[in-house]
């Protein structure tokens, strides 16, 4: 499993660094690209929903954000509304509360969050934002799995994760304050303050994502929401910390 993970990550890992490098354009690109997989990943586990459905209630959001920012992207979730009901009311096979969820995850949990990312793209300093928001919760992943395989004793939510620990939350908060507070007090100039806060922000939003599809999962029974990427399972669980950290970078650059 950890081979495949390591593979997986030196494939993965230069695609995202290059878009994020190339600009705001490659950005948006691969965002869309990497919703679509999102879609798909749904439509498949929660049939009999319709992928142009789950498709078109994530793209809209990221679409709308690119001429119209923030408001483009409230607009986009709006929207998904009725196009869900569009849908929704064309199949009727498709009338079920899992396929409403579905395309209600789709807008609010995939497309909104994935639209920040542009956002991000457009600040002052925006690449290496992105690279915090993208980076950040790879780095609280490796500070927890380390310190929760070698001291983790107490589990942080038992009845969600049998494997996540106190020792391992901690480790990983402490690895992100450490590399993320440097890195953003000496390169982008932030305030001590602000580089740490923005450093403990990543990693518990992180965290807080990838608890949020633990919780997802069981609610829905299932074990996986997709198997793309050997190793890592599907790219809803590759992405689902990114979910959290990249509107939780993007509000708190503009407001800390």
């Amino acid at each position: 499993m950890l081979r495949w993970r390591t593979v997986t990550a030196l494939i993965l890992g230069p695609i995202v660094l290059g878009a994020i490098m190339l600009g705001v354009w490659a950005v948006m690109l691969l965002v869309l690209v990497v919703v679509g997989l999102a879609a798909r990943e749904l439509a498949q586990a929660l049939k009999p929903l319709p992928f142009p459905a789950a498709l078109g209630a994530g793209v809209i959001p990221v679409l709308l954000s690119i001429p119209y920012g923030p408001n483009g992207i409230l607009a986009g979730a709006l929207l998904s509304l009725p196009w869900a009901l569009f849908w929704l009311s064309g199949k009727a096979e498709a009338r079920t509360l899992r396929a409403l969820l579905a395309l209600l995850l789709m807008a609010l949990w995939v497309g909104v969050p994935m639209a920040h990312l542009g956002l991000i793209a457009n600040l002052e300093n925006g690449v290496f934002l992105i690279l915090v928001a993208v980076v950040g919760p790879w780095i609280s992943d490796a500070g927890a799995y380390f310190a929760g395989r070698f001291f983790g004793n107490h589990l942080l939510f038992p009845s969600l994760s049998p494997k996540k620990t106190v020792e391992g939350a901690l480790g990983g908060l402490i690895l992100t304050i450490a590399v993320v507070g440097p890195a953003t007090y000496g390169i982008l100039g932030f305030t001590l303050l602000k580089s740490i806060s923005l450093g403990a922000a990543v990693s518990v939003f992180s965290q807080s994502g990838d608890l949020f599809e633990s919780i997802l999962k069981r609610i829905l029974d299932l074990k996986d929401l997709g198997d793309s990427l050997p190793g890592h399972g599907g790219i809803l669980d590759r992405i689902d910390s990114l979910l959290f950290t990249a509107p939780a970078v993007y509000y708190l650059s503009l407001f800390l």
